[in-house]
């Protein structure tokens, strides 16, 4: 077995992350961050950087122990490090710098089961009342807080559409979901109005393609898209949690939710890969829950008639 070093070992990884994987820049700095904390915590318990087959899986339960106890770092975050540790050196097994992963039998803490955080319709109404419709950029921001509220995109899925995703003729979108999955999303009348709106009205620029732009010209960034998203939720008054361009996703899924759309469904317009990702939608609302439970509580009342 070569006796590859660590550094050397997460050059090469990254450069599979993005070759192979086709991972976004913003993931593999998630994990190039991730294994850059675990080297170093390596190097202060060892005294020097280790090769890669010098690691156990002591050394990573230590690690992890360090987290928790020294930095506070909660399940989550947790889950988040040991998910990166295990793919490097699933990657090194599969280069044959080792013969088994040291992570292999590293479980993820049991984490706390959180209920989304989303808006109500009188809320979303608010956020979106709150652009000037007769300003240029007011009448871009419309469009991108009606696309993320209608069609439930991702932030980097919204700021990579092109003008030609955009399929009037059909009303679709054609987004790049995680792992570049395409998907196309049905758009309502509301998002065709409002995207029609901005592109009567949009800048001309030296780069035509991108949607969505800022006053440079230049491709808006998902920090961008953040930060519009958190101008408009506070000049409408929203006070409710840190409401986000993802929160807004969580609005529409639960919406869909609340109308009776098939999981599945609401599955295949998120682009989720698994169901489990989809499926606390299913837990938003208790008063719904409670309904149900009571409309069927007319069964033990008819029994009980019955009786002698």
């Amino acid at each position: 077995m070569a006796q590859a070093m660590f550094s050397e070992v997460m050059l090469e990884f990254d450069r599979f992350l993005e070759v192979e994987r086709n991972l976004s820049p913003a993931t593999r700095a998630a994990y190039r961050y991730d294994l850059q904390k675990f080297k170093e915590f390596l190097i202060r318990t060892l005294g020097a950087e280790p090769s890669v087959a010098k690691v156990t899986t002591q050394h990573i339960k230590d690690y992890l122990s360090f987290l928790q106890q020294k930095r506070g770092h909660k399940s989550a975050t947790l889950s988040r490090t040991i998910a990166s540790i295990r793919v490097f050196y699933e990657y090194c097994v599969q280069q044959k710098y080792l013969e088994f992963s040291p992570a292999a039998y590293i479980h993820n803490p049991k984490l706390p089961r959180k209920l989304p955080i989303y808006l109500v319709e009188s809320e979303l109404r608010q956020i979106l009342s709150a652009p000037d419709l007769s300003d240029t950029w007011g009448t871009r921001d419309y469009a991108m807080l009606v696309l993320l509220s209608f069609t439930g995109m991702r932030r980097q899925e919204l700021v990579g559409l092109n003008i030609n995703s955009i399929d009037f003729e059909r009303k679709t979108a054609k987004v790049h979901g995680k792992g570049s999955k395409e998907r196309l999303i049905p758009l309502n009348a509301i998002v065709v109005d409002a995207l029609t709106a901005w592109l009567e009205v949009r800048p001309a620029v030296a780069d035509p393609d991108p949607l969505f732009g800022n006053r440079k010209g230049q491709r808006l960034t998902w920090r961008s898209v953040y930060n519009i998203v958190r101008k408009y939720v506070r000049r409408a008054g929203i006070l409710k949690g840190k409401i986000s361009p993802h929160k807004l996703r969580h609005t529409f899924a639960t919406l869909l939710h609340l109308s009776e759309v098939d999981i599945l469904e609401i599955q295949r317009l998120l682009g989720h890969a698994s169901i489990t990702s989809t499926q606390i939608y299913t837990h938003t609302n208790t008063q719904k829950l409670r309904t149900a439970v009571e409309r069927i509580a007319h069964i033990a009342e008819d029994k009980g008639r019955d009786c002698p």
